[in-house]
């Protein structure tokens, strides 16, 4: 594949969901946001995230039939083929389905989802009927809050009222909690406390009132307290709007050409990993060849000296630093010969520059091996 230049536009607000995100590289959220297509493939399980919010939102909904397990099985099917139709569509995604074959513990995670919107959909019945607590203050799935300025808004995926008050619900399809350095199961991700924290002084501009408690709910399990100061809260809201107009000066820069779209980037190991456009990022690439390996993506690039078909149908490559003949090369081996699955593969000159993302490294060998999300791009 060759690489188009990706639009660049300013935000027209910023998402509690999505600020910390902004924070560690805007670069990368100004290209997710301005409609530019994935660079490299997002992860199955991220497509699957996604599926389980949609049924988590249809239980809330009331559409589930209280919980019925014909009815939320269903519903899980009609969701999981309608996503995995658009992933066929897709050159970098159409080797990931079915998801049930690409995600190992893909029928665990089916059961865990199906088991908590069952639960969801119960308690959603129950509602319609009239006997949960009646509210004066906004309930519901999927609720919008904004600030006054319209400048940060989105999405409490739950809001209830309990005995104690109302609650902030926000439902994770993964881990909640940063791995602990100890025998404890560490702390909830920060990321994850700034969105509900955000979301509650939303709640209080649209309401008049505070949440009495803000959780965080995985798919199995008990819910995490997230434990929040009014004040503290209200900071952060001031803070995210101040960001966003801080941010939106910088693009202005790069919609203008007077500055370039890599001083938006803060290239890091724990970012770069993650970012489904690091092919475009130069930013990265520089900041990589200063620091060791070992933290960050398996990517590799240089001018290819050989293409080899080898007899288990697979095909090695072979790439070198420069054009010197005594140049050091590296080898990506075992590499998916189909024009589907790698458009370039078999097309590319020998002495053009390429760069192949995603790959896995034998630290004993020194050679490199593709992986589901690996992809081939030629630099011009």
């Amino acid at each position: 594949m060759s690489l188009k230049s990706l639009v660049v536009k300013q935000f027209r607000r910023v998402s509690p969901s999505r600020y910390t995100l902004m924070q560690a590289c805007l670069l990368r959220e100004v290209w997710t946001a301005s409609g530019n297509e994935p660079l490299l493939p997002p992860s199955p399980l991220a497509e699957l995230g996604s599926v389980i919010h949609r049924l988590l939102e249809a239980a809330g909904r009331g559409q589930l039939h209280g919980g019925r397990n014909e009815k939320v099985d269903a519903t899980w099917d009609e969701l999981v083929l309608e996503a995995e139709r658009k992933m066929a569509l897709s050159t970098l995604r159409q080797h990931q389905v079915p998801m049930s074959r690409s995600i190992p513990d893909f029928q665990v995670r089916k059961l865990r989802a199906c088991r908590r919107a069952a639960e969801i959909a119960h308690d959603a019945f129950r509602a319609h009927d009239g006997r949960p607590w009646q509210s004066p203050h906004p309930t519901g799935f999927e609720l919008w809050v904004e600030s006054d300025d319209g400048r940060v808004g989105g999405y409490i995926d739950r809001v209830t009222m309990t005995k104690e008050g109302v609650v902030l619900r926000d439902y994770k399809s993964g881990a909640v909690l940063d791995s602990g350095t100890g025998e404890g199961p560490g702390e909830l991700k920060r990321a994850y406390k700034v969105q509900l924290e955000l979301y509650a002084a939303l709640y209080r501009l649209k309401s008049g009132a505070w949440p009495t408690r803000l959780e965080i709910v995985p798919l199995q399990g008990t819910p995490v307290d997230v434990r929040f100061d009014p004040e503290n809260a209200k900071r952060l809201l001031t803070e995210a709007s101040t960001f966003l107009r801080s941010a939106n000066k910088r693009i202005a820069e790069v919609e203008n050409g007077s500055a370039e779209s890599t001083g938006l980037a803060s290239p890091q190991s724990m970012h770069c990993r993650l970012c489904l456009f690091r092919p475009a990022c130069w930013a990265y690439w520089i900041a990589k060849r200063q620091e060791s390996q070992e933290k960050w993506p398996v990517d590799v690039q240089g001018f290819l000296r050989k293409t080899t078909r080898l007899r288990n149908g697979k095909v090695c490559m072979r790439i070198a630093e420069d054009h010197s003949p005594t140049s050091s090369c590296v080898t990506v081996r075992n590499l998916t010969d189909s024009t589907d699955r790698h458009p370039l593969l078999h097309r590319t000159a020998i002495g053009r520059r390429v760069a192949v993302y995603g790959l896995n490294r034998d630290y004993r060998s020194g050679d490199y091996t593709e992986t589901q999300n690996t992809v081939i791009y030629g630099i011009d």
